[in-house]
């Protein structure tokens, strides 16, 4: 997209596809009539990146970090090539893995996935017990060294904790999840820049302004 008639632009006459490449654009920042548009995408994907690679930082905070960027893509758009997900009330991690990653509804990685999340973020745990007896759980650990984001074990754990044995855990490859952020990133955006990204969010540009974006005055 060009940005260079931006600059003669006002925030509130940017359209709201021109603030979706401002949300999803690579470039640090554009310059707007009295002022500079930033993004908060590009600052978490660099701050996720620097984090992976740090020996004290690499296993909780990335994956975080992932986490966030990939719920934020599933929570504010979606494709109109594709035939829309079939629970509009479904995660944000499941639309954007489905819109923007290729995996089809109902996928078992992004069940385990979705596990890893909500135990991850809710409590710092890799165990991640089912809360209903037709959800699946699991017994997570990071293995970087296997080639699938998820390996699951030859016999799935029920749930049940006092049973529990080893060979009931699930690995998964945190620098798979990693990439994961900048795979749906920059999925969403060549959607945009080949015509069928819908900013799927209630309150439209004000409300993906004042989520995702900053104006610095002059």
């Amino acid at each position: 997209m060009d940005t260079s008639s931006w600059k003669d632009k006002y925030v509130d006459q940017l359209s709201i596809l021109e603030l979706a490449y401002a949300h999803l654009g690579n470039a640090g920042f554009y310059t707007v009539k009295g002022g500079i548009l930033k993004s908060i995408l590009p600052i978490t994907l660099q701050e996720i990146n620097h984090a992976r690679y740090m020996v004290y930082s690499k296993n909780f905070v990335p994956v975080v970090g992932a986490f966030g960027v990939v719920e934020q893509i599933g929570f504010t758009y979606k494709r109109t090539d594709m035939i829309e997900f079939s629970n509009p009330k479904a995660s944000s991690i499941n639309k954007a893995l489905y819109y923007f990653a290729g995996f089809e509804e109902g996928n078992e990685d992004v069940k385990a996935l979705y596990a890893l999340r909500n135990s991850f973020l809710h409590n710092a745990s890799l165990l991640a017990k089912a809360l209903h007896q037709n959800k699946p759980s699991y017994y997570f650990q990071f293995d970087r060294q296997i080639d699938a984001l998820v390996k699951y074990p030859d016999v799935a754990w029920n749930g049940d904790i006092s049973t529990f044995k080893p060979q009931y855990t699930t690995l998964i490859n945190p620098e798979k999840v990693i990439d994961l952020a900048k795979i749906v990133v920059d999925s969403a955006l060549g959607c945009l820049q080949s015509g069928v990204l819908e900013v799927d969010l209630e309150f439209g540009e004000k409300e993906l302004f004042y989520r995702f974006l900053k104006l610095y005055t002059d």
